[in-house]
């Protein structure tokens, strides 16, 4: 028999017991919610930003936390959305806008990208490693706004704009005691957002940079075509900017690529200031579609335009600028030699000087060769990260490869020196400025950066 010493014992331990239950269940409930809490920060900041920032949590981040890294920009918005919310009411609106970007984000995340904010209507997204991922992800949301649109009344479909650019963005949390934000700050998020814009005035619904072009593996595959240049408020240098145009109908498609050399030539009169030839060259791209809005812009510009109404960057060579300089003397005499050399060809070329042209081409890819051998020794030397310098190698190739192309068109002597010029001032030229502020500036401070 069991006395009451046995059974206060029994009633003790099952005390303990329910006591151990009740601490379990309640350190498994915290454990859900702080879980669910996790995955409710996560939806609200990118957990990507949080490990930019070389944290652990978003408990660790303080005011002030900043990174340096490159990544490539993607702005998208919806075209008239203002007077389409007019018809709608406000829980239409959050549901139409909730129902679309349901059709967006599962994209950008597919191609490796996440969602740095939404701005209303529109979507401002990161891509860590090249351009190539946030491109696909570019015609893929095109791809999906097709569907949504399936979706919707056959009169009433959406159109969308998308503005790509790549460079080196501070990463950082910003803002007082009270409220803060993780966000990008950079010239290129400024410059993403302006050719995102640009998609209206050139009706077009993808345009990117010609960072964002250089940062691709291989271009080869897509439909691209220069468009145009553009500067941001505050800087000097104008930027060249493209259209991607797999996205359009297969026959306007087929239209701008049978077309695309005689555009380039038409783009080549219109930024030396021969408007009624560029004209009439436009005029022909559009006999191979009067729906090529880019072309059919150009050629309203040059029948209404005065001539100071004209790109102003057009009216000479570019002059080297003390943002281009990174610090490093001997890169920066280099990079000043190169520059002056690509100016050099632009000019003869544009003078019809075909045979000095070649030399100068030649003089052009020898200095070349030296200074990239130069580069590609010192990130050897100083253990430059495999992707970057990955990249840069990519970049000195794909610089050389066009050298090589613009010199074989000299030397067939198919192609007008004008186009010749054009490219070389409005093409190579904006390439190598490009590779010196953003791909050399990295290279630059990651090695000021390593112990001497």
């Amino acid at each position: 028999m069991s006395g009451p010493h046995d059974a206060a014992s029994r009633a003790e331990l099952e005390r303990l017991a329910a006591a151990l239950a009740a601490e379990h269940a309640a350190r498994h409930d915290s454990e859900t919610r702080l879980a669910r809490l996790q995955t409710a920060y996560a939806r609200f900041v990118p957990p990507q930003l949080v490990e930019a920032l070389g944290k652990d949590s978003i408990l660790d981040v303080a005011c002030g936390n900043q990174a340096e890294q490159k990544m490539t920009l993607l702005f998208s918005d919806i075209r008239g959305f203002a007077s389409l919310s007019e018809r709608l009411s406000p829980q239409q609106c959050f549901d139409f806008i909730n129902t679309y970007l349901s059709f967006m984000e599962p994209v950008v995340v597919a191609h490796g990208g996440f969602i740095d904010k939404y701005i209303g209507d529109a979507v401002m997204a990161l891509f860590p490693a090249r351009g190539d991922d946030a491109l696909h992800a570019a015609l893929d949301m095109l791809a999906a706004l097709a569907r949504f649109n399936a979706t919707r009344p056959p009169d009433e479909p959406i159109r969308i704009g998308i503005g790509l650019n790549s460079g080196l963005l501070m990463l950082g949390a910003i803002g007082g005691r009270q409220r803060m934000e993780i966000t990008v700050i950079s010239d290129a998020v400024n410059l993403a957002a302006r050719v995102e814009t640009l998609t209206k005035t050139y009706q077009t619904p993808l345009l990117l940079t010609q960072h964002t072009l250089n940062s691709i593996r291989d271009p080869a595959p897509f439909s691209i075509r220069f468009i145009d240049r553009v500067r941001v408020r505050g800087k000097h240098l104008a930027q060249s900017i493209y259209e991607v145009f797999d996205a359009d109908p297969p026959d306007l498609r087929a239209a701008k690529l049978a077309s695309r050399e005689l555009f380039e030539d038409a783009l080549a009169h219109y930024h030396f200031h021969r408007r009624d030839a560029a004209r009439a060259l436009f005029g022909a791209c559009l006999e191979h579609h009067a729906d090529d809005r880019p072309a059919a812009i150009y050629w309203q510009r040059c029948r209404a335009a005065a001539p100071e109404a004209e790109a102003a960057e057009s009216d000479g060579l570019a002059h080297w600028r003390p943002d281009y300089l990174l610090g490093d003397t001997a890169l920066d005499i280099t990079h000043q030699d190169i520059f002056a050399r690509i100016g050099a060809l632009a000019q003869a070329l544009r003078e019809d000087r075909g045979t000095q042209a070649e030399q100068l081409a030649a003089q052009l890819g020898a200095a070349l060769g030296e200074h990239f051998a130069t580069e590609e020794g010192l990130m050897a030397r100083h253990g430059y990260p495999r992707s970057p310098r990955a990249e840069h190698l990519q970049q000195h190739a794909k610089f050389s490869a066009f050298l090589a192309a613009l010199a074989a068109e000299m030397g067939a002597g198919q192609s007008s020196l004008l186009r010749l010029a054009f490219r070389c001032q409005f093409l190579l030229l904006d390439w190598f400025i490009s590779h010196v502020v953003v791909t050399d500036r990295h290279l630059g401070r990651f090695i000021a950066t390593r112990p001497a």
